[in-house]
C-alpha cells in the first residue's frame, strides 16, 4: 500500500506541475480538463472565482502568467480518491496590466472522478520568502 501511496503522490505532484506549466502557456484546454466544473478558487486577494470565470480571464488575455516555479510539495492522501496538495510557488504574472508577481502558498483539493484527478477547490495566499513548515 505504501508504494501505491507514493506513486499516487508523485502522480499528483506531476499533474500540479503540468497545471502550472499550462498556465504559463495559456493552455486553457489543460485547465478545462484538470479543473472540475464546480471548482472554486480563492485568490490571494480574497476574491472567489469559478472555473468559468478563470477560463474567461485566461481566454481574454487580461490575466497572464509568464513564469511559475513550484516548490516544497506536501501531498496528503485522504483515501484512494481524494487528496490535498500544498506547495509554494514563485510566479511572475499580471492582471489587467498590473504586476501581480510574488511568492504564494497554494492548496488544492483534488478528487478522482471517472478515473482521472480533478481540482475541486483551490486557494492561494501571498507570502514572503517561505519554507514549508509543519507545526508539531
Amino acid at each position: 500500500m505504501a508504494g501505491n501511496a507514493e506513486a499516487t503522490k508523485a502522480e499528483l505532484i506531476k499533474l500540479d506541475q503540468e497545471w502550472g506549466a499550462a498556465a504559463v502557456r495559456n493552455d486553457v484546454e489543460f485547465e478545462r480538463k484538470f479543473v472540475a466544473d464546480d471548482c472554486l478558487f480563492t485568490e490571494a486577494d480574497g476574491t472567489v472565482m469559478t472555473k468559468a470565470q478563470m477560463i474567461q480571464e485566461a481566454e481574454s488575455g487580461k490575466s497572464k502568467t509568464t513564469a511559475n516555479q513550484p516548490s516544497e510539495y506536501n501531498v496528503r492522501l485522504l483515501g484512494p480518491d481524494m487528496a490535498i496538495i500544498r506547495h509554494n510557488t514563485t510566479a511572475t504574472s499580471t492582471d489587467n496590466g498590473k504586476d501581480t508577481s510574488g511568492e504564494f502558498r497554494r492548496m488544492h483539493v483534488v478528487v478522482r472522478r471517472n478515473g482521472r484527478w480533478v481540482v475541486i477547490d483551490s486557494q492561494s495566499v501571498r507570502v514572503g520568502p517561505v519554507t514549508m513548515a509543519v507545526k508539531q
